[in-house]
């Protein structure tokens, strides 16, 4: 017999899948303010938004991203948007192409009674390619190194865009002009327990950021968050996604997170270094104290949040 209380449970209560189930509804809802037709709409399990894979009637597929409720707003999402969208204007590297719905916005903000608050959604053109993680090899950090280089080039020359900063202490720092102030410090070394590992990360990252300065080449628009789920490969070349934690910040920080979540395998992370050098040689971004810093603050994020 079917649990028809699992429809009037509270959403909070629920598992992923039937958080899902939920989301099915308002995404289907979403899916009418664009002029694609659905011809089959498949979850994805990827990710800490709810996407759904769209099969379009027109033989095309795209992805539909619901927002979770705290990610960014909608102004950031849109902003979002704006730069993958200028990206596959600018250039040819391979990146979610947005799909503008019928009113020329590249989002849509949908309400539905199943679930508590309206959600920001977005659609884009599907990304063909594999992710490999254990399976990597050196040419294809090096061809991570070199988009990522190339993407951080055209990062620099973005502005007026609402996304805030990604090599911040975020949750710390929101209610002050310095995301490394001394109270932010305080507050971080707190949450951590009093943990002194933690004070001198920041200490170490707050001294390299103010060395660095804020200068086109070592800072702009980066992705932020591109680790082994979110570049993938199709016929030798790399592509990326989950642009959904972009924002302004140092250069080093987006090779970090990179270099961090490949974890002690020495070869792949010197190929994404020689790679990035490729194409922007001679960059204090490479350099080893300055790297060291960033993935120090990376640990820490992660740690804290």
């Amino acid at each position: 017999m079917a649990d028809f209380s699992a429809n009037t449970r509270p959403f909070a209560e629920l598992d992923r899948a039937g958080r899902t189930r939920r989301l099915r509804r308002l995404a289907e809802t979403a899916l009418t303010a664009y002029a694609v037709p659905v011809a089959r709409l498949t979850p994805l399990g990827r990710g800490a938004n709810t996407t759904f894979r769209v099969d379009g009637a027109d033989g095309h597929r795209y992805v539909l991203r619901v927002q979770r409720p705290d990610g960014p707003d909608v102004s950031r999402v849109r902003s979002e948007m704006r730069w993958l969208a200028a990206l596959g204007r600018d250039t040819d590297l391979v990146v979610p192409r947005p799909v503008p719905t019928r009113e020329r916005d590249l989002v849509t903000v949908v309400a539905d009674p199943a679930v508590p608050e309206p959600r920001t959604c977005v659609l884009c053109h599907w990304v063909e390619g594999r992710f490999v993680d254990e399976r990597l090899r050196a040419p294809q950090l090096y061809a991570v190194g070199a988009f990522t280089a190339r993407l951080q080039l055209h990062g620099s020359r973005m502005s007026g865009l609402d996304r805030g900063r990604v090599d911040d202490l975020t949750d710390f720092g929101r209610a002050q002009v310095d995301g490394f102030s001394d109270a932010v410090v305080e507050r971080a070394v707190a949450a951590a327990d009093g943990d002194p590992r933690v004070r001198a990360a920041l200490e170490r990252v707050r001294a390299v950021r103010a060395e660095l300065g804020c200068g086109p080449d070592v800072f702009g628009l980066v992705h932020g968050d591109l680790h082994q789920e979110n570049y993938l490969f199709h016929r030798g070349g790399v592509r990326a996604t989950g642009f959904d934690a972009c924002g302004f910040g140092h250069h080093a920080y987006d090779l970090a997170v990179t270099l961090d979540a490949l974890g002690p395998r020495p070869a792949l992370r010197e190929a994404l270094l020689d790679g990035y050098r490729s194409v922007r040689p001679g960059t204090a971004t490479t350099d080893p104290t300055v790297l060291a810093a960033f993935i120090g603050l990376r640990r820490v994020q992660r740690r804290l949040y």
